[in-house]
């Protein structure tokens, strides 16, 4: 009887694993038609993300990559910052965004790594503000919580985003470098979405659970 519990125990823990991971699919499957290089002036007055034609149709894929983008100054070239204003402002990024395929978001990701333009090395002194939100048709995302703002890495979690909804994402980029130091290069950033598992894999991934429990 003990054993049969372990047994037990050990599908349970393995269903809710590979659960887990089909639930968490992340990366973008659209990345070739997805636009790379953004430019603003100088002094930087931060990034508008979006296409001629409006939103971005971004389409979530289990399997693929990061979406990488590079904010740069005028001619896809450095920046320089802290600007001569001794407040050295944030940097706000408006991104505007479809949910494109036939998979629903919960969760966005993003990543900034500072890119030295002169050496090209990454510069760790840059991190997202502490005021950054997801809105859909104007109002925050139903059951929108965020982590990470302050930090390099932020993550948006909501409830499930259809495809074809446009969403608002808006946030600041803010230089924490050494005091005084000035930052001269560009920003690359990794964003991704995330989504829930199709029902039908979910359904099938339970039912091959309990087949294994059974046989047990």
């Amino acid at each position: 009887m003990k054993a049969q519990k372990h047994i037990t125990h050990l599908v349970v823990v393995s269903i809710s694993l590979v659960a887990a991971q089909v639930a968490f699919a992340q990366g973008v499957g659209n990345l070739g038609s997805l636009p790379t290089q953004f430019t603003t002036p100088v002094p930087p007055t931060g990034w508008t993300v979006i296409n001629s034609n409006g939103a971005i149709p971004v389409v979530l894929d289990p399997n693929g990559p990061a979406w990488g983008k590079n904010f740069t100054g005028p001619n896809g070239g450095p920046f320089p910052y802290p600007p001569t204003s001794p407040t050295n402002p944030a940097l706000p990024v408006t991104e505007v965004l479809q949910v494109a395929g036939n998979l629903p978001w919960t969760d966005w990701h993003e990543e900034v790594i500072g890119i030295d333009g002169l050496t090209g090395a990454p510069d760790p002194g840059w991190s997202w503000g502490n005021n950054p939100t997801i809105l859909v048709g104007g109002l925050p995302a139903a059951g929108l919580s965020i982590t990470g703002a302050g930090t390099s890495n932020l993550s948006f979690f909501f409830n499930p985003i259809t495809p074809g909804t446009v969403i608002d994402i808006r946030k600041d980029l803010v230089y924490t470098g050494v005091p005084g130091a000035v930052f001269n290069g560009t920003l690359a950033i990794h964003e991704y979405p995330t989504g829930v598992p199709e029902p039908t894999s979910l359904g099938l991934l339970c039912i091959g659970g309990l087949c294994a429990l059974r046989r047990r």
